[in-house]
């Protein structure tokens, strides 16, 4: 008998036609496969029973990476004098797109054939095979063949051919596979411009060794080196970066690792998966690395090698713990494009490269372990560009353009959604010109037309404005709607009540909300409960300086005795009434935060809050002050928080006494919102969220009441997830989206920003 498959998923660049071809060949069936638009398509010929198994292999007994989304089969017509099984050229004329895998970390293979003296990739830092290695990062168009990768300027070695056109070899069409005698090359490049070789990385080390820093191209861009053990080399790193507070994310091995952070099983398998993330760790209370590296923190973001370059280094340096932070100035894109070179010497006093270019950059994953599972925080490399099965067919493909700060575009076409990777906030013309190149990337690799945008609803977002420069029906979402819907897409809810914390986001009346209680069903949402409304005296100075925030919610004789006469003029000022109102969860942090003296400014984007949350850790009060906060009819009083622990002050309690009883507040005040209203299902997202703190408090306390609870998992709960709600909220509307009167080609009262005006020119 003759089958066809024709298989759908990620199917492409994970070994799978080497794996489809082994299996023919065992059962010794004839036909072919080959990649196509609609994913890999099979036909196999031999006795029936044969073709059974080999059926059976299909399913049980694929590649680990590979994950089937559509598997469908037919029988076919027989061909006669048919020799081999045989894998044949990719064909391009697809209607559907084909889902590609992210890159993926070094395979255990791979570690110990560089890692061996006798071996021919021994020390060789660009070492891959079908089970490893980039991906995402070097695909220029589909199907995925070497031609259409970054890796077509180096013609295959004669070993490396025979490699793979090996059906046996792990390395069977292996697209970036390379060699010494092949593949790119590493060199180091110093200050004056100068070059030198260095192909085994050992020149590399003994440059970290000296304190310096390096500059190293990762798989989505490069990192900027130094030992973390090295306090004169952190400081040093810090001023180069403009980088004062932020933590580090650092890397080592697991051994080393565990010499300065607890690791359960769960957080050691996530270390040690293919996406091989960044993980936020407990810190052992003694460890011995600087306080400079964290200023602040109580977890460590650790990861293991995952490329063989970083596996070379730590070969020569087992005992190594280096800094690894993305190579970029604060707000922009990590930088990884041979342009890119002078700014980087800039900040580093060497740069390790190679000649395989980085078609897209990929920043490093961020996940938390949580108590009820892993919690993305960053979704970027080893997860991107992994599809997200949706609750609905797209009736049209749809651009979401997330929104401005940790911006994330995705498209969706048929009944899947892909997110592009994380690109940062949208301040500068270079964020902005990478996060249209990411859009146009995503376009052409999965050949998606989009007919209809989806954009948040700040007319002062650059995403917002780009939005209307399409010249595609846009539909405007608000922006914590769309949070909310991101979990309920996850997780195919119709109607929840949905408590949405984050810092700000552009409310229905023209205010900045971030406090929200929502009632949401499908594409309908009504606001229910909020905290009370601040003004932002300074607008978004007050941001970067909350203890503004806590002066205008303080009384005037109180601003002054904590903050001086500068309070005393902010809270004036406040009363006034002639500034920004905003009712952020993150901004009440904030408040707070400076009003205890723990964080007054804010040198980084969360740190006032991040660092409130670190000193309640220190706590075990229990206690909360929730029957002394007025709960109006659809308003919570923010300045009676504020009052309750200028109290608390005032009997002298400790800080992070009074941050613990704060938060358990907080989320005793949002479970007294939510049982005002008769419904089981509660979704949580947000940014303030990710305070491990207050999502336990809140979470325990709902599903003790015998509500079901609901979070992000497949994206995070910041912005780095939104557009996820908003592809929902177009899949879920009842009304066609290009007859709607909301559907707008102009963005009413607003101009094209000049990044998008340039840009659509160019184009």
């Amino acid at each position: 008998m003759r089958k066809a498959f024709r298989i759908n998923g990620i199917v492409q660049g994970v070994g799978f036609r080497p794996f489809v071809a082994r299996i023919a060949k065992q059962l010794n069936l004839t036909g072919f496969v080959l990649n196509s638009g609609h994913g890999v398509y099979i036909e196999v010929q031999g006795e029936e029973h044969l073709v059974k198994v080999f059926e059976e292999k299909l399913n049980n007994e694929k590649p680990h990476e590979s994950i089937y989304i559509e598997f469908d089969t037919w029988e076919c017509e027989e061909i006669q004098d048919e020799k081999d099984f045989v894998i044949l050229a990719s064909e391009t004329n697809a209607d559907v797109f084909t889902f590609i895998p992210p890159d993926l970390a070094t395979c255990h293979d791979c570690v110990e054939e560089i890692l061996t003296p006798s071996n021919r990739r021994y020390l060789y830092p660009l070492t891959n095979c079908t089970n490893c290695g980039p991906r995402y990062t070097v695909i220029e168009k589909l199907p995925y063949d070497r031609p259409n990768t970054s890796m077509k300027p180096f013609p295959l070695c004669a070993e490396c051919y025979r490699e793979y056109t090996n059906p046996k070899d792990r390395r069977y069409h292996a697209q970036p596979v390379a060699c010494p005698d092949c593949g790119p090359q590493t060199y180091i490049v110093s200050k004056d411009g100068g070059m030198i070789a260095d192909p085994d990385l050992r020149k590399t080390v003994d440059i970290l060794k000296d304190g310096k820093v390096v500059a190293i191209k990762s798989l989505g861009g490069y990192l900027l080196a130094c030992d973390a053990l090295n306090e004169t080399a952190v400081n040093r790193l810090r001023k180069l970066k403009r980088r004062p507070q932020e933590p580090f994310a650092l890397m080592s091995t697991l051994p080393n690792i565990e010499n300065f952070c607890y690791v359960n099983s769960a957080e050691k398998d996530l270390l040690e998966s293919p996406a091989a993330p960044i993980v936020l760790l407990q810190k052992k209370p003694y460890g011995s690395l600087p306080e400079v590296v964290a200023p602040g923190q109580n977890y460590l973001g650790f990861m293991l090698p995952y490329s063989p370059l970083h596996h070379i280094i730590f070969y020569h340096w087992p005992e190594a713990v280096l800094v690894m932070t993305s190579a970029n100035l604060h707000g922009e894109v990590i930088y990884y494009e041979e342009s890119d070179l002078p700014k980087l010497l800039e900040m580093a006093d060497y740069v390790l490269t190679h000649d395989r270019a980085i078609v897209t950059h990929v920043d490093d994953s961020v996940v938390q372990m949580l108590s009820d599972g892993p919690h993305l925080i960053r979704r970027s490399r080893g997860y991107v560009p992994l599809p997200i099965k949706l609750s609905n067919q797209c009736k049209v493909p749809i651009l979401a353009t997330g929104g401005d700060e940790k911006a994330t575009p995705a498209l969706a076409k048929n009944g899947y959604a892909i997110l592009g990777q994380y690109v940062g906030d949208l301040k500068n013309v270079r964020t902005m010109d990478t996060y249209l190149k990411v859009i146009d990337h995503l376009k052409e690799l999965f050949e998606i037309e989009p007919q209809v945008v989806v954009t948040d609803k700040h007319p002062g977002y650059l995403s917002h404005r780009f939005a209307y420069s399409t010249g595609l029906p846009v539909i405007e979402l608000q922006h914590h709607v769309a949070h909310a819907l991101s979990v309920m897409e996850e997780n195919q809810l119709s109607k929840a009540i949905a408590i949405v914390y984050d810092g700000t986001g552009y409310g229905d009346d023209g205010t900045l909300w971030g406090s929200e209680v929502l009632l949401v069903e499908n594409a309908d949402y009504q606001r229910l409960f909020h905290f009370d409304y601040m003004p932002l005296v300074g607008g978004e100075k007050a941001i970067e300086e909350p203890w503004r925030l806590a002066a205008s919610l303080l009384q005037i004789d109180q601003a002054e005795r904590f903050f001086g006469e500068r309070g005393r003029n902010i809270a004036l000022l406040g009363a006034k009434g002639r500034f920004p109102l905003a009712c952020g969860m993150g901004r009440i942090f904030d408040a707070v935060s400076a009003l205890l003296g723990v964080c007054s400014m804010a040198t980084y984007e969360g740190e006032p809050a991040q660092k409130l949350q670190m000193i309640a850790e220190n706590s075990l009060e229990k206690g909360n002050f929730a029957d002394n906060i007025t709960i109006h009819e659809s308003t919570v009083s923010t300045r009676d928080i504020i009052q309750n622990i200028v109290e608390l002050l005032n009997k002298g309690y400790e800080i992070n006494d009074i941050s613990r009883i704060f938060h358990n507040t907080v989320a005793e005040l949002t479970v007294r919102m939510v049982i005002k209203f008769d419904w089981e299902n509660v979704v949580l997202s947000g940014g303030s969220f990710q305070n491990n703190i207050l999502y336990k408090s809140v979470r325990d306390r709902l599903e003790k009441l015998g509500l079901k609870v609901f979070r992000n998992r497949q994206v995070p709960m910041n912005d780095n997830g939104i557009a996820l709600g908003q592809i929902a909220y177009v899949l879920r509307r009842s009304d066609n989206v290009f007859g709607n009167t909301h559907v707008n080609r102009e963005d009413p009262g607003q101009q094209s920003s000049s990044i998008i005006h340039e840009r659509t020119q160019r184009n």
